[in-house]
């Protein structure tokens, strides 16, 4: 990286290779009180031609703020009710097959209570009377509970028999819970004028590229503005001890960041509380803070490359 110079006077067109830096003090290389700073760099996003998108709009550099250390990772798993299904479907012998039929000739519990009569008269013909207590448990329960189940009946027949149907909850993995956030907050207080101004150009550089264009000339009301442009993405890098976090050494930590669209920024003029400026009218503290959207989901193939 070739060492960030600064710009006082910005002209914010695209393309354009304006680098703001605060503290002046950070360097890429040699000794400096800030060896560990961000970069910000917005580039051309969605267009209408490939040829401009990535494009660079400037830059801007900034000391690493105590609450950059951070990141968040998430997935969405939720969980299904399989209910009486699965046990019905994988139960043996005449209680499955007398729930079934109830099933299929209404599902009433009146016909699974007469299902279950049948089945217990062929138990006890064929010898079978060791199965009538495990025919009266599947059959009553998994036919005339499931008939009537999410009814008041249902909930009588659950008292009285002290069983409720067994719901088979199954935990199921739904894709990536999100895109992930980072919020920075950054406390600027210049040393000098031209410190000051400076610190005027970040604020309307992250301003200005955070929001879109219009398709025609004029504000977004005008009549010949059908469209909008894209506002532009940033690339966040992170430099640790001068040297950026690029992820090829699987030892150390941080992470890196895929482009971002800035989803809010905030800035306050006030010093403690009290209205400061100095004699050329800048106030004496200026705060920002700013909340990107990372563009891409994750995945253990962006994990191996230190993101």
């Amino acid at each position: 990286m070739t060492a960030p110079h600064t710009t006082t006077g910005g002209n914010y067109k695209d393309g354009s290779a304006d680098i703001f830096v605060y503290p002046t003090g950070i360097q890429a290389s040699g000794p400096t009180e800030y060896p560990h700073f961000i970069r910000f760099i917005a580039k051309r996003s969605y267009t209408s031609t490939n040829s401009v998108r990535g494009t660079k709009n400037g830059e801007v550099v900034l000391y690493m703020p105590p609450d950059a250390l951070k990141t968040s990772y998430s997935q969405s798993i939720g969980d299904v009710e399989m209910g009486g299904f699965i046990s019905l479907a994988n139960s043996q012998g005449a209680g499955a097959a007398a729930s079934s039929a109830a099933e299929g000739e209404g599902g009433d519990a009146a016909t699974a209570v007469s299902k279950a009569l049948s089945v217990l008269r062929g138990n006890v013909a064929g010898g079978g009377g060791m199965n009538i207590v495990k025919d009266i448990g599947s059959t009553m329960v998994g036919g005339a509970l499931k008939a009537v189940a999410g009814t008041q009946g249902g909930q009588a027949v659950s008292r009285a028999t002290g069983q409720i149907l067994n719901p088979h909850k199954a935990v199921v993995y739904q894709g990536p819970g999100g895109f992930r956030t980072f919020s920075y907050t950054f406390v600027m207080v210049p040393k000098s004028a031209d410190e000051a101004k400076i610190i005027f150009e970040i604020v309307k550089f992250f301003k200005r590229r955070m929001h879109p264009g219009t398709g025609a000339s004029g504000g977004i009301n005008n009549p010949s503005s059908v469209t909008l442009t894209y506002p532009d993405e940033f690339e966040i890098k992170y430099n640790v001890n001068r040297k950026p976090v690029d992820g090829s050494d699987s030892t150390k930590p941080l992470f890196k960041i895929h482009n971002c669209f800035m989803e809010s920024f905030g800035v306050d003029y006030t010093t403690s509380g009290l209205v400061s400026f100095m004699d050329d009218e800048q106030p004496l503290t200026t705060t920002i803070s700013m909340s990107f959207k990372e563009t891409q989901l994750l995945t253990k193939a962006d994990i191996d490359e230190g993101y």
